[in-house]
């Protein structure tokens, strides 16, 4: 039961750092573009489904038997998510027949709040079962 409450622990407050950083890339974006106003904040609401699918992923990897291994897989492949969408997304760009052209930019301020995310899960989740693991011996 106390893994549960770091689980939980870990997504909020992944959740919060994933926002700061979402906030800070949308204003340092729209400094870029001449605009100087935050815009973008609907990304925010795509906070809670990271958080929620790093704690479900870390959850399950940190049950294992050889959870050290298995946590660090975990993290890996979360961290190729979006590595596998701007790959699919330059391809589906250079399509003759595509509507709109891919922007990198764009990808980048989607991909680095979910790295933020993954990366501060990992590290809380990580940080609790190595106490834990020396608590026990």
């Amino acid at each position: 039961m106390k893994f549960f409450g770091t689980i939980i622990l870990a997504a909020t407050v992944s959740a919060l750092l994933g926002g700061v950083a979402t906030v800070a890339l949308q204003s340092l974006a729209a400094c870029w573009h001449g605009g100087c106003a935050l815009s973008g904040t609907q990304q925010l609401a795509l906070m809670p489904f990271y958080a929620a699918l790093g704690a479900i992923v870390f959850a399950v990897a940190a049950t294992r038997k050889q959870w050290r291994e298995a946590v660090f897989y975990a993290l890996r492949l979360l961290m190729l998510i979006p590595v596998v969408l701007i790959i699919v997304g330059f391809a589906a760009g250079a399509s003759p027949r595509a509507h709109a052209k891919f922007e990198f930019g764009n990808v980048l301020l989607l991909s680095i709040p979910f790295w933020v995310v993954i990366v501060s899960q990992w590290w809380l989740v990580r940080r609790a079962l190595v106490l834990r693991e020396a608590v026990r011996s």
